[in-house]
């Protein structure tokens, strides 16, 4: 409240100012009009920043099924990701840096876990890198221990406008390696909501089946985010 009503009386003494000055530079003696509305502007000001939601909270949720997609809402749940991410956690040498953890199954195949260290290349939200740690299984046995390893994803956005094209790729360092790619375009619904859709490719390492299992089709992305 303090530095609104500050605000409001620098602007008023701003206002003042201006009209002494225009009165004196004007030949007529007539007092200078004052624009129409110009105390609105002044009052009826934005909410603060402080005021809005955390700035760089991103929430991604997306399913991406085989082509073969299952009908059941049940089975479709199982080929999907949720990720939290912030990327506004910390500056650093003038670049944004956050952090991201995600949860990805692919049915009876892969369960991942990761987080990391995310990265806003150009700080504008077009172009981040995520770095970490992921805790995943594959195979088609539960007795398939997990095992740990670095981790990577790059997504990049083509612009800011309503529609954009979106891509993304992530894999880790392992002898059962994961790697993961999507191809699409998105829509910014609201200013805080996009809608993604495109192709996405999957492969990763069955060690009891001794093959690399792949899965391609459609994948679809609601993220929100401010």
């Amino acid at each position: 409240m303090k530095i609104r009503f500050t605000g409001i009386v620098l602007c008023l003494l701003l206002q003042l100012w201006t009209g002494f000055s225009s009165a004196y530079a004007q030949e007529s003696t007539d007092p200078p009009e004052l624009p129409t509305g110009s105390m609105s502007v002044i009052l009826f000001e934005p909410p603060l920043a402080s005021d809005r939601p955390i700035s760089g909270l991103r929430i991604e949720m997306s399913l991406a099924p085989p082509m073969d997609m299952p009908s059941a809402p049940y089975d479709l749940a199982k080929y999907g990701r949720i990720a939290v991410e912030y990327v506004n956690a910390a500056r650093f040498d003038g670049a944004h840096w956050g952090v991201m953890a995600q949860t990805l199954h692919v049915a009876h195949h892969l369960l991942l876990y990761s987080s990391g260290v995310t990265n806003d290349i150009n700080n504008d939200g077009m172009f981040l890198m995520t770095a970490g740690l992921a805790h995943y299984q594959t195979g088609n046995s539960r007795a398939e221990p997990f095992v740990d390893a670095p981790f990577v994803r790059f997504r990049f956005q083509s612009s800011p406008d309503a529609f954009f094209a979106y891509s993304e790729i992530e894999t880790t360092i392992n002898y059962r390696q994961y790697l993961s790619g999507m191809l699409g375009l998105g829509f910014q619904v609201t200013p805080v909501m996009r809608l993604i859709g495109g192709f996405h490719h999957t492969e990763f390492v069955m060690p009891t089946e001794r093959v690399v299992r792949m899965v391609d089709g459609l994948e679809g992305i609601i993220s929100w985010g401010i």
